[in-house]
Parts: structure tokens; sequence; C-alpha cells
């Protein structure tokens, strides 16, 4: 089993900008590259899979990303700009390109949920973004 966070962001997460991201947050994991290079995986240092990072996709109609994350607890970084859509009244347009990012956490993992919520913010601060987290089963 596995968990999956998502950064919903204003500015592309860019090559540099994720690098950046897991210096900060996750740096003491490995990557490697996956699945025909659209996909990091983070290890330990004994080579078990920690964190999956999905590359990022532009979102061309922002309102799926609500549909989509229906029910789902936001965490915004405090001090950094929240998408319009999840910050209703903020003065920013509502059809602003938005930036869709999943980090799949492997369940079981030391420490994995910890891995992932540091890293998921600093690419939210990084890139004027917000957290979802992931849903719990049955609520």
């Amino acid at each position: 089993m596995s968990s999956d966070w998502t950064v919903v962001s204003l500015r592309e997460p860019d090559q540099l900008t994720l690098v950046e991201a897991m210096v900060a947050a996750v740096p003491d994991l490995n990557v490697r590259q996956a699945a025909g290079d659209s996909l990091l995986e983070l290890l330990d240092d004994a080579g078990e899979l920690q964190l999956a990072i999905e590359l990022p996709r532009l979102v061309r109609v922002p309102q799926e990303a609500t549909r989509l994350l229906a029910g789902a607890e936001i965490s915004a970084v405090p001090g950094t700009p929240v998408p319009a859509i999840f910050s209703p009244g903020s003065g920013n347009p509502a059809d602003q390109p938005l930036w869709w990012q999943e980090i799949h956490v492997r369940d079981g993992a030391p420490k994995a949920t910890v891995r992932a919520e540091s890293l998921c913010h600093e690419i939210a601060r990084r890139c004027d973004g917000v957290v979802a987290l992931p849903q719990v089963a049955g609520a």
C-alpha cells in the first residue's frame, strides 16, 4: 500500500526546483529515474524505496483540481500565495494555470510520512502552491 500526496501550484516545479526541494527536505535519500524517466524514486541507503515523485502536469481546466481533490484536507504554506481555486475572494484569477504533482509514499517505510510532508511543502513553497494531504480511508 501507499499513500498519495498532491502539490497543486501556480508555477511549474521544474527539474532545478525539484532538486532544490529534495536537497532541503530529504537530503538523506538517493534519487533514481524510473518508468521511462517520468518518475523519480527516492531510496534510502539500503536501496529501499521511500517516495516516488511523478513529473508535474499542467492542469488546463483549474476547476478539475477542486473536483479531483473534493474532500481532501488542503495545507497551505505560510507566506506562500494560495491558488485562487483554494481561496475564493483572494483577488487572483480563478482560471490561472495550475501544475499538479503527485508524491507517492510507501507505507511502512520509516519516516516516509514525515519525509513526504516536508518534501511536498518545500515544493509548494518554491512554486506558490498548496499540498493536498492523503485522504484517510473511511473519512
